[in-house]
């Protein structure tokens, strides 16, 4: 950093020499020589800039914003003290020249400013390019859902070869009405027995080699348009495609067609049904009498545990948090009613209040990240982390072939965004503005079912991400049906538990 200037060179009166610069193109000293020639053949440029903008009118937007800036601050009457800014640091604007004279120059500059604030140059376009930014920004790689109207077209582009029940399926998706990696997993490998038992392969082709790639990719593509495929679907799509890649080319088409129905049929029973009762054992153990029990959303592994420590006797109380955009919890807060198990539904804003009744949390999730991270349900990392400070143990329940070889720091560059309909509907109900009167007397007002919603302002951009991704230190275990195991082994069981052989043996 240089040292501050001399005061004999502040006292040389730079003021004087400024009001000279006109009629004095050289001032004594070699060191003054060179500054006043620089300063003026910027202020020539400015002049020139100025001249351009004006030709090219009031927007400007051929220009450059600083020299814009520069030629409406700096006026043909106050050229000279933009001279002398210019002339301490040529990288110092007109305006910085203005502010370091005081008296006149500081009005000089309100009046420019006003100018600046009035016009509608390349300034004020930066000055209003923040309330034009969409908030919504870094989420805009994800898509929302896609509307049922275009799911369900019919055309040679769109739905021409999709099997029904992949249609009918996808619908569900975007309407969220089957939620849930277990619940999404297990529709989906229905959906493919369905296309399974009504294949035949065209002439000259194969099973082995038409259907995992020409058949059953466009189905897949399809339900990708709903919804993008859970890590469960994955597995199970891989595990389908390598059990069809082991069918013999000479087998017969209706063997080989009962042979991957029963391959689908296992991977239902085991990976997912049976591995959610062993996990249900495990976890059972963990709940004793009077604890109170917390699960966030709804889970269907969590809530086989809750069912299952009812049926065994156990006396406990659950506490059920629920947040937007989906409101799961209701589901299972309905279930565990049925059940007589005495439940408290919180919302996630009320999570503080609750706390010190807990005793225990049980949670699910969508997957386990290869470094033990919970990707789920939106408001999981928060719940695990104001758990895991007040000292309540945090115990994952997860099946094995929701393992992912994945890695994510955040949930930002991979998540999901959920239909904003539901919350644009409670703004529209709460809308205080009575509605439009009838224009006549015979038609009756429609439905409110009807009713097309009021436009919204432009300024509200409505977000609900349906996931995000826990701390690994925050969850004290994970329940497997392979064991009690701690974040830190996922990797290990992803590279040595195989359950499934995946052999026609």
């Amino acid at each position: 950093m240089s040292s501050p200037r001399p005061p004999s060179l502040l006292a040389q009166g730079r003021p004087t020499k400024l009001a000279n610069s006109t009629s004095q193109p050289s001032a004594p000293g070699g060191s003054g020589t060179a500054k006043p020639k620089s300063a003026k053949e910027l202020a020539k440029a400015e002049k020139a800039a100025r001249r351009a903008a004006a030709k090219g009118g009031e927007a400007g937007g051929q220009n450059p914003p600083h020299s814009t800036g520069d030629g409406k601050d700096s006026t043909p009457a106050s050229k000279g003290k933009g001279a002398a800014g210019q002339g301490q640091s040529q990288g110092q604007s007109g305006v910085k020249g203005q502010s370091a004279k005081g008296g006149g120059g500081d009005s000089n500059a309100a009046a420019s400013s006003s100018n600046v604030a009035s016009s509608s140059g390349p300034l004020a376009q930066l000055a209003s390019a923040p309330s034009q930014l969409d908030p919504l920004q870094p989420f805009l790689h994800l898509d929302l859902p896609m509307p049922s109207s275009s799911l369900s077209h019919s055309s040679k582009s769109s739905t021409a070869n999709i099997h029904p029940s992949i249609i009918r399926l996808a619908l569900q998706y975007s309407e969220f009405k089957v939620v849930g990696a277990n619940a999404r997993c297990i529709a989906m490998l229905e959906a493919f027995k369905d296309i399974i038992a009504s294949y035949t392969p065209p002439p000259q082709t194969t099973l082995t080699r038409h259907l995992p790639t020409t058949h059953l990719n466009p189905q897949i593509a399809h339900l990708i348009r709903a919804r993008p495929l859970s890590v469960s679907m994955g597995t199970a799509i891989r595990y389908l495609k390598y059990e069809i890649s082991l069918i013999e080319m000479e087998m017969d088409l209706d063997e080989a067609k009962s042979l991957l129905i029963e391959k689908i049929d296992s991977f239902i029973r085991d990976r997912i049904l049976l591995a959610g009762r062993v996990i249900e054992q495990h976890a059972v153990e963990k709940i004793k009498d009077g604890d109170t029990v917390l699960t966030y959303a709804r889970s269907s592994v969590v809530e086989g545990v809750l069912l299952e420590a009812k049926r065994l006797g156990k006396d406990f109380s659950v506490v059920v948090v629920d947040s937007r955009p989906l409101y799961e919890g209701k589901n299972l807060l309905q279930s565990l009613r049925l059940a007589s198990i005495p439940t408290t539904y919180v919302l996630l804003p009320s999570l503080s209040l609750i706390l010190p009744r807990v005793s225990l949390c049980f949670l699910g999730t969508h997957s386990l990240l290869s470094n033990g991270s919970m990707f789920s349900r939106a408001g999981t990392a928060m719940v695990a982390m104001m758990l895991k400070e007040k000292g309540v143990p945090v115990v994952c329940c997860c099946e094995t072939y929701k393992f992912s070889e994945r890695i994510m720091l955040d949930s930002i560059v991979g998540n999901e965004r959920a239909t904003p309909t539901p919350l644009l509907q409670d703004l529209t109900l709460s809308d205080p503005s009575p509605p439009p009167a009838p224009t006549s007397s015979k038609s009756a007002p429609p439905p409110s079912s009807s009713v097309t919603p009021p436009k919204l302002p432009a300024s509200l951009s409505p977000l609900s991400l349906l996931y995000d991704v826990s701390r690994p230190e925050d969850v004290t275990v994970v329940i497997t049906e392979a064991g009690l195991i701690p974040v830190q082994s996922v990797p290990v069981l992803l590279r040595d538990y195989k359950p499934v052989q995946g052999r026609n043996t």
